[in-house]
């Protein structure tokens, strides 16, 4: 179904538009500051908008999560706890990460790998 979504969305250039707007704010901010905001937002949504399980996903303090998803407030204007702002957002991911350009941004928005080899 969100390949469905994805198509409708991609094929009209206004709504395609409209997911990227959505996300620059925060694709600036994760490009000038390395915030991982994007990543943060994906993560937070994943895991059921749960600050406590986002946490743990990204090896963070549930603190620092609040910290950036205040700050991800702050730059889009929405509450991201709304489900029409949730929707919208999670079309808008989609998007991005189906976008030919979406692996250098989703290359930054992993939490690095911990070996358990030792060198």
């Amino acid at each position: 179904m969100l390949e469905t979504l994805h198509a409708a969305v991609t094929s009209d250039p206004s709504a395609a538009e409209l997911a990227r707007l959505l996300l620059m704010p925060l694709e600036r901010e994760d490009g000038e500051r390395g915030n991982n905001l994007t990543g943060t937002l994906r993560a937070y949504y994943s895991c059921g908008a749960r600050v406590d399980k986002t946490a743990d996903a990204l090896f963070l303090h549930r603190n620092s999560v609040r910290y950036r998803l205040d700050r991800i407030r702050s730059l889009i204007g929405l509450d991201i706890d709304q489900p029409h702002v949730i929707a919208a957002l999670t079309v808008a991911l989609a998007c991005r990460d189906r976008s030919p350009d979406a692996g250098v941004e989703l290359a930054s928005t992993r939490p690095p790998v911990r070996s358990t080899h030792a060198s």
